[in-house]
């Protein structure tokens, strides 16, 4: 317990790290909000998932989807401190990069459409009716018989 308690406040300073280095470096935008959102809604969704597949919450599948999800932060703060180099490194030189923000939206928008795939094999797996064109959109794999292939 003391290991999944350490892994878990290492996890949340990195976290707070990623919002402050976020916040000053001008990263955190719409985007990072919608991220957050499709996070929250994934996990709300993997919760309900498990809870009438297996009748009943698994505690060690919930803190792990958590540990992962604050991963991403992690994968976040590499984003920004990579922006962040590459601006300091070219600053000083002939050669300009005008990166902007762009590595760490292309990042969000990644996650972003991890994280919805993720959500609509929840609502397909809770039977709820979602739009033909919501499966294309997120990517949804069919197998040969034309059936959507669902989260295990």
């Amino acid at each position: 317990m003391y290991k999944l308690m350490q892994a878990f406040e290492t996890k949340t300073f990195i976290g707070a790290l990623v919002v402050v280095i976020a916040y000053i470096s001008k990263s955190m935008h719409e985007v990072f909000v919608i991220l957050a959102a499709f996070i929250i809604l994934d996990y709300i969704t993997g919760i309900l998932c498990g809870l009438i597949k297996n009748r009943g919450f698994n505690y060690k599948k919930g803190i792990t989807g958590a540990l992962k999800k604050l991963s991403y932060l992690v994968l976040i703060l590499i984003t920004i401190l990579i922006e962040f180099l590459i601006n300091y490194l070219t600053n000083d030189s002939r050669v300009y990069i005008r990166i902007g923000n762009s590595i760490t939206l292309a990042v969000y928008i990644y996650l972003i459409g991890t994280e919805g795939l993720s959500i609509i094999q929840n609502l397909i797996v809770l039977g709820i009716p979602v739009p033909p064109f919501m499966i294309k959109l997120f990517g949804l794999i069919k197998d040969q018989s034309g059936n959507i292939i669902r989260k295990q």
